[in-house]
C-alpha cells in the first residue's frame, strides 16, 4: 500500500510595490516569501512541489506525453497517427511550436526553479543538521536530474541557478551541452555526500545519484569515472539486486522493489482530473499511460504498437527452457498458443486485425483487470532507474575499458535473470560483445525511453532508424538528434539562440 500523500505546493512571487502613504496588506491565505519558508513543513511542502512537474500528463517527463516523446523517435515503437504533436516527433515533421516539447521544456525549468529556491532559502534556517542535509540533497538531486535530462534532450540550453522573478534575469545566453553536463554532475557528487542510504518511498538515495551520476558519465564517455561510480552500488552498504520476475518492474504490487533505484510515484490521493496540471485540489495522482497503448476491445486508445523490427530482436532468441524470451513474453502480448491479454486468452479478446497485431504489456494492468479504461486510473510507478540500467552501463564501461570478461559477465546476470536465458556463448571480441549488449538493451528497456538516446550516442541511430522504416527515415535529418528550443523560448529570451540546423 502506498503512503505517501502527495502535498501540492505552488510557488507564488508576489511584488508588493505600493505608493507612499498607501496601506500594505498581506493576505494571510496566500503565502509568500515573507510568509512561507519558516519551519520544516514548508520545507517539506516546497520540495513536494517540485516531482509535480515529473508527472505533468502533458508534459512531465515521466507523464504521458513526456513517455511518449521519449519513445517515439527510436525504431522499436511505431505511433498512429491521434496526436498531432508526438506523431510530428515520430515522423521527424516536428518543428519549434510542437507543444509537447515546449511543456516538457516548461516543466524543466519550472522545477529548476523550485529547487533552486529550496537552495536559496534553506541557508542560515536553524534547523536541526540532519534536515538541512537532506532537503539539501534532495534539491541538489533534483536540480541534477533535471539538467541532465534537459542536456539529453535539447542540447545547449540556459543554465539557471538561481530563483529569481527579476524580469533582467530571465534574459540568459545558452551554456554549451558539456558545461549543463558538468553542472548536473556537480549537483549529483554534492547530492550524494548529503542524502542517505535509504530514504522513504519516492525519495532519492545516496545511491539514486551516484546511479545518475555514472550515466551521465557514460553519456559523456568518461568510462573509468563511471565505472568507479557504478561499481560501489553492487556491494554493501547498498542493496539493490535484479528482482528474479522481471514483470516486478512494471506492475502495483511490487513497487519500490529491491531493483529499484528512483520511481515516480502514482496514488490515489488528490481530486479525480487525470488531465489537470498535477497541481490543484481536483488533480488526480494517477496516469493515463495505461490506457494509451491498450487495445480497443479492452478500453485502449491503440496510441502505439511494437514494430516488426523490435519483435524480431525479441525472438531472436530462446530461453533455456524453449521457449520465448520472458521478457518478450511479458513485454508484448501476441497470438501465440497461451497468451494472455487482460485476464483472458487474447483470442477470445481480439479478433481480425487487433488479433494479427502486437501489444505492449509493460506498465499496463493486463494482470489484474479486464478492461483498460479512462474512468478507472491506473497508479503503477514508472521506475525511472533501475539496477538493471546500472549493471548494463557497467558492462559497457568494462567493455570501452577493454574489460570484455567482465562486460560479459554483467551481461550475464541480465540474461540469466530468473533462469531466463543461457549465459552468454557467443564470440568474445569486442564488436561482438558490443553487438551483445546493444541487443540486450534494446530488450531489457522496451518502452521505458532509452532506446533513442542509446542509439544516438552509439552512432546507429541513422542506420536502425532506416533499417526499420526507409519512409519514415527519409524526413530524418541530423537536426533530429535533438529537440529544438521552443519558438515561445526565443521570443522572450532575446538571448537564447535556436539549435543548430533548427
Amino acid at each position: 500500500m502506498k503512503t505517501i500523500k502527495l502535498i501540492i505546493f505552488v510557488f507564488i512571487a508576489v511584488a508588493l510595490n505600493s505608493c507612499e502613504g498607501k496601506l500594505d496588506l498581506t493576505n494571510p491565505n496566500k503565502p509568500t516569501g515573507a510568509t512561507f519558508w519558516k519551519t520544516e513543513a514548508d520545507f517539506k511542502q516546497a520540495m513536494a512541489s517540485c516531482y509535480t512537474p515529473l508527472k505533468n500528463w502533458n508534459g512531465g517527463y515521466y507523464g504521458t506525453r513526456g513517455l511518449m516523446t521519449r519513445i517515439s523517435r527510436a525504431d522499436d515503437i511505431e505511433f498512429r497517427n491521434d496526436i498531432a504533436d508526438i506523431y510530428s516527433m515520430h515522423r521527424f515533421t516536428n518543428d519549434p511550436n510542437n507543444s509537447v516539447a515546449h511543456n516538457i521544456f516548461y516543466q524543466f525549468y519550472n522545477a529548476i526553479y523550485r529547487a533552486n529556491s529550496i537552495l536559496q532559502e534553506i541557508e542560515g534556517k536553524d534547523f536541526p543538521e540532519d534536515f538541512i542535509k537532506k532537503t539539501r540533497g534532495e534539491a541538489l538531486f533534483i536540480r541534477g536530474m533535471y539538467y541532465f535530462q534537459l542536456a539529453k534532450e535539447f542540447g545547449d540550453v540556459p543554465l539557471r541557478l538561481e530563483a529569481s522573478q527579476d524580469p533582467v534575469t530571465f534574459q540568459l545566453a545558452k551554456s554549451s551541452q558539456a558545461d549543463v553536463y558538468a553542472q548536473a554532475a556537480k549537483d549529483f557528487i554534492e547530492s550524494a555526500n548529503l542524502l542517505p542510504v535509504s530514504n522513504d518511498k519516492g525519495k532519492p538515495t545516496k545511491g539514486t545519484s551516484y546511479a545518475y551520476l555514472g550515466k551521465l558519465y557514460v553519456y559523456t564517455e568518461k568510462w573509468q569515472d563511471a565505472k568507479n561510480t557504478l561499481e560501489p552500488l553492487t556491494k554493501a552498504p547498498y542493496t539493490y539486486k535484479l528482482v528474479d520476475d522481471f514483470t516486478w518492474n512494471f506492475d502495483e504490487e511490487h513497487e519500490n522493489n529491491a531493483e529499484s533505484i528512483f520511481e515516480i510515484l502514482y496514488e490515489p490521493v488528490g481530486g479525480s482530473d487525470q488531465w489537470d496540471n498535477g497541481e490543484t485540489a481536483n488533480s488526480a495522482q494517477s496516469t493515463t499511460i495505461a490506457v494509451e497503448y491498450a487495445a480497443g476491445a479492452v478500453g485502449g486508445w491503440f496510441e502505439a504498437k511494437p514494430t516488426q523490427k523490435m519483435m524480431d530482436i525479441f525472438l531472436q532468441e530462446k530461453a533455456a527452457n524453449g521457449e520465448y524470451d520472458y521478457r518478450a513474453l511479458t513485454s508484448v502480448a501476441w497470438n501465440y498458443p497461451g497468451c494472455m491479454y487482460y485476464m483472458k486468452p487474447i483470442q477470445e479478446v481480439l479478433s481480425g486485425d487487433d488479433l494479427n497485431s502486437y501489444w505492449i504489456l509493460k506498465y499496463q494492468n493486463s494482470k489484474t483487470r479486464e478492461q483498460e479504461v479512462e474512468t478507472i486510473p491506473s497508479y503503477i510507478n514508472e521506475r525511472a532507474m533501475r539496477f538493471a540500467d546500472v549493471i548494463l552501463l557497467l558492462a559497457e564501461c568494462e567493455l570501452n575499458l577493454n574489460n570484455t570478461a567482465q562486460a560479459i559477465s554483467y551481461i550475464d546476470q541480465i540474461r540469466t535473470r530468473g533462469g531466463n536465458l543461457l549465459p552468454y556463448s557467443g564470440k568474445t571480441d569486442a564488436a561482438s560483445v558490443k553487438n551483445e549488449l546493444v541487443h540486450q538493451r534494446a530488450i531489457e528497456f522496451f518502452k521505458e525511453g532509452e532506446r533513442f538516446y542509446d542509439l544516438r550516442r552509439w552512432g546507429l541511430l541513422e542506420q536502425e532508424l532506416k533499417s526499420q522504416d526507409p519512409i519514415r527515415f527519409a524526413s530524418f535529418q541530423k537536426r533530429h538528434y535533438y529537440l529544438p528550443i521552443p519558438a515561445k523560448e526565443i521570443q522572450t529570451n532575446l538571448l537564447c539562440t535556436q539549435n543548430s540546423d533548427w
